[in-house]
């Protein structure tokens, strides 16, 4: 019982984490950070739009959970390898084709690491 309430708490925080990240990464973008493309995020907004946005990513955040939940155990370090591994699988197939702006402003390192930290935050968050 008391794993299945620990793992729906992780999946609410993770998906809270996406899309409240989202949220300020938005805002972040609206007041120019990331220059004229907004780390190469503008396209993407302007073709999901604002709402779109934060629920595809909180539902992605709870979907890369779910997955993860069961190939291996929480630890920030098996967190940060499986989004680097998102992050590479994402880069290479252009899922998401309105994200190529994103891929092209950052570099395999760069966008891995803003893919880890995500993946990392509610493990942390849980642990609070």
């Amino acid at each position: 019982m008391k794993k299945n309430l620990n793992q729906c708490i992780m999946l609410v925080i993770a998906c809270l984490t996406g899309f409240v990240g989202d949220a300020l990464l938005q805002i972040g973008v609206n007041q120019g950070l990331g220059g004229p493309t907004g780390w190469g995020l503008k396209p993407y907004f302007k073709q999901h739009g604002s709402g779109e946005s934060l629920f595809i990513a909180g539902g992605m955040m709870t979907l890369f959970y779910i997955i993860f939940s069961y190939v291996a155990p929480y630890t920030y370090l098996n967190l940060a390898i499986f989004g680097i591994i998102i992050d590479f699988i994402f880069r290479k197939t252009m899922i998401f084709s309105s994200l190529q702006g994103y891929y092209e402003y950052f570099n395999y390192f760069w966008s891995a690491f803003w893919m880890a930290i995500p993946m990392m935050l509610p493990f942390f968050i849980s642990k609070l």
